[in-house]
Parts: C-alpha cells; sequence; structure tokens
C-alpha cells in the first residue's frame, strides 16, 4: 500500500509538470522581455498576498491591472500554485511576491526558468530582515515545526506590518514600475509621493500614540506575525503563539500565565489578529474581564473587506485607533 501510495503521488506530481508544459507551449510568453512593448495598454501585474496587490494598485493607479493569487480569507503559509496560475505568472507583466519559506515554491520556478526573474520583485530585498524570536512568545512546538514550516531561526516574513518597511516595498515597486513603463513614470512618480505622505503620516500616527499611551506593552492572545511592527516602535509584547504557528490550541500554562498578566497588572485590553478563532483572547476575556481588540496584520483580508475596498492605509489606520485604545486603557 505503501509503495502504490507513493507511485500515486510521483505520477500525480509528473501529470501536472507535463500539463504545465503543455499549457506554456501554447500560451506566447509575451513577458519574457522586463520592458513593456504597447504603452497604450495596462501593466497585467500578480501579487502572491494582499500587501503586494494593493501596494501595486495604489502606486500603479490606472495603468495597472492587479491580480491576487491568494484566495480571500485563505491561509498564506500553505498556499502552493496550481499549473494554470504558474501560467499566469509566467505570462504576465509584473510578479510581485514576498519571499521566505512560504514561498519557496517561487524560488523553485524561477530555477527552473519557469518564470523570469528579471520581472520578479521580491518584497524582502527591500527591508532589513529579522530573525523569528522566541522572546515574548509563550508557545514553541519545535517538534511539529520540524515537519511543517521550518520557520523559527529563519527570517520572520511579515515585513509589511511596519509601515516603514512598508514604504521601502513601495518605492522598490514604484521603481520597476517605471523601468517596465517608462512612458508613465511620471504618473507613478505622483502616485509613489502621495503614498509615501501617507504611509509617513500613519507612522506619526503610531509614534504619538505609543509616546503618549500609559502602557508600553501589549498582550496577543493570538499568533504574532507583528515583530517587525513592536521592533520599528520599541513596544513590549506577550503573545501565545509564534507568527507561524498552524495550531492555536493553547496549552494550560499558556492561558495560566497570560490569566495572570493581566490579573496582576489590571491590563483592560488584549489583542487578536484577523481570522483567529479567538478562543484564547475569549477566555483570557471571560475570566478576566479584559476586552479584546483587532490587530490586523493586512496578511489577508476577506471577500466582504476586499469587495468594500479595504487598502493596507485603511487596515492600518484602524489599528492606530486599536492600539491607543489598548495603550491608553
Amino acid at each position: 500500500m505503501i509503495v502504490i501510495h507513493i507511485f500515486d503521488k510521483a505520477w500525480k506530481s509528473f501529470a501536472i509538470l507535463l500539463v504545465l508544459m503543455v499549457l506554456l507551449t501554447l500560451i506566447p510568453l509575451g513577458c519574457a522581455n522586463p520592458k513593456k512593448v504597447s504603452t497604450g495598454d495596462k501593466l497585467d501585474i500578480v501579487a502572491t498576498i494582499f500587501p503586494p496587490f494593493d501596494f501595486a494598485r495604489e502606486l500603479g493607479g490606472e495603468h495597472v491591472d492587479v491580480t491576487m493569487l491568494l484566495p480571500p480569507g485563505v491561509e498564506s503559509h500553505s498556499y502552493e500554485p496550481t499549473p494554470k496560475e504558474v501560467v499566469r505568472i509566467a505570462t504576465c507583466d509584473l510578479f510581485i511576491y514576498n519571499g521566505g519559506v512560504s514561498d519557496s515554491w517561487v524560488e523553485r520556478l524561477i530555477q527552473a526558468a519557469e518564470i523570469d526573474p528579471d520581472k520578479a520583485v521580491r518584497m524582502m530585498d527591500f527591508v532589513a530582515l529579522v530573525e523569528e524570536s522566541e522572546d515574548g512568545v509563550l508557545e514553541h512546538d519545535h517538534d511539529d515545526h520540524a515537519h511543517e514550516i521550518p520557520h523559527l531561526h529563519e527570517f520572520d516574513e511579515h515585513i509589511w506590518t511596519s509601515p516603514m518597511n512598508a514604504l521601502l516595498i513601495a518605492e522598490g515597486i514604484y521603481q520597476k514600475l517605471i523601468e517596465i513603463d517608462p512612458a508613465h513614470a511620471k504618473d507613478y512618480e505622483e502616485n509613489f509621493t502621495h503614498y509615501r505622505t501617507e504611509l509617513r503620516a500613519i507612522d506619526e500616527a503610531f509614534r504619538d500614540v505609543i509616546r503618549e499611551g500609559k502602557r508600553k506593552e501589549i498582550i496577543v492572545a493570538d499568533r504574532f506575525p507583528l515583530i517587525y511592527f513592536t521592533s520599528e516602535y520599541e513596544l513590549d509584547y506577550l503573545a501565545a503563539f509564534p507568527g507561524c504557528a498552524a495550531e492555536t490550541d493553547p496549552k494550560p500554562r499558556t492561558v495560566s500565565a497570560i490569566i495572570e498578566k493581566v490579573r496582576e497588572e489590571q491590563i483592560p485590553y488584549i489583542f487578536h489578529i484577523e481570522f483567529s478563532n479567538e478562543k484564547l483572547a475569549d477566555l483570557i476575556a471571560e475570566e478576566t474581564g479584559a476586552q479584546k481588540l483587532l490587530f490586523h496584520t493586512a496578511h489577508n483580508v476577506s471577500k466582504t473587506e476586499l469587495a468594500d475596498g479595504i487598502s493596507y492605509l485603511s487596515i492600518m489606520r484602524n489599528n492606530v485607533e486599536s492600539l491607543k485604545r489598548g495603550l491608553d486603557g
């Protein structure tokens, strides 16, 4: 039975590769040249997750059509593209991805010459990377993660949670837009200048909130993909799980530690992140009387949020208000 299973798995992989090769031969690879040939058409941009999707549409404006590969509301750490999506990437004008362990499939496709590196933008190339740390995080199940995604002691991938990192990434995307579509360079420059002003305003708002807040620490009864944010603003934290955690059923010691912390310091607010089951946050709130606040990491958004026009800027503005409430309580 084991032999049959291995054979079936190998045959499935071969079949997918064969379909991909056939599709690639049928579709003209008009994106092999990073320069945009026709200045009358919109740039076709593909982004893996919400942050680059939103950065690209803000910076490109009317000159771009942007597609997000990750479906709204879906977890990105285990995402793998279909053969059709690989073809979609291969035939676009610009492909933007984050980098890191979760995007290892991108690196494999680049090495296999399925994706042209000259038209690919890796966001992690634009920022100073930070290794994931166990400091301030209560649960680390090394054995489980060793067989899933080896994030611990790798660079944390949630680089965009710092607005200043978002600015560096936006600048990198802006420069690439000018490179492949110089005919609209002035428009891209105007869009970037406006976006830079908005990001700097949000950065200053966060700094004001933290400087004036009664507290200098947040309690995150959830996963913690916020190391770039807390590092940027020198904010202390206590969190339940690392940002890459697949399972978030807390151990009794984790529950006890957070409850004790909240009770002893009379902390009125605890945080959770988007798409959380909120089990731990609900339990802490019930036991201590603390209220829950959302800190949206912008990793992904729901279908409703996307339809309503949510953006990285609007998410961060809401986070400013949540943090103000949490630190002033």
